[in-house]
């Protein structure tokens, strides 16, 4: 007489069901999206859609003079020129973008730079290699 456990799955299985190892019924079939009605692809998030806004070019007028410049320049050329006129906000923020760049720049200009060696290393490197290519002949 078959146990409770036998009757309930049915016929007889390739491995144990268990911890990590579901049932082949339930398990996701090769090819099929587990979410299918996910994200489609070649769907943008808001901050791709925003960096491509700040990119796009806009032809300004400067000093009677149409201009183009990208959207982002305007936008820096607003804030300086609102915390010029005196607005704290902008102040604050065109402040803290340049210490924030500036933290930036100083922080890339203390990684190691390479340098060539100098004409007399070079001389003594050539000379080297050349003894070990003339030894191996």
């Amino acid at each position: 007489m078959p146990t409770e456990r036998e009757a309930f799955s049915g016929p007889a299985r390739d491995y144990e069901v268990g911890d990590k190892k579901p049932p082949k019924h339930g398990q996701f079939k090769p090819g099929v999206s587990g979410n299918p009605k996910g994200r489609p692809k070649g769907s943008v998030n808001l901050r791709t859609r925003v960096t491509q806004q700040l990119r796009q070019t806009v032809m300004v007028t400067r000093n009677g003079r149409s201009v183009k410049m990208r959207k982002a320049d305007l936008i820096a050329l607003q804030i300086v020129d609102a915390a010029a006129k005196g607005n704290l906000k902008a102040v604050q923020l065109a402040l803290r973008l340049d210490d924030e760049a500036s933290i930036a720049t100083s922080n890339s200009s203390t990684e190691e730079t390479f340098e060539l060696p100098n004409r007399e290393n070079l001389r003594f490197i050539a000379h080297r290699l050349s003894g070990l290519l003339a030894e191996g002949e």
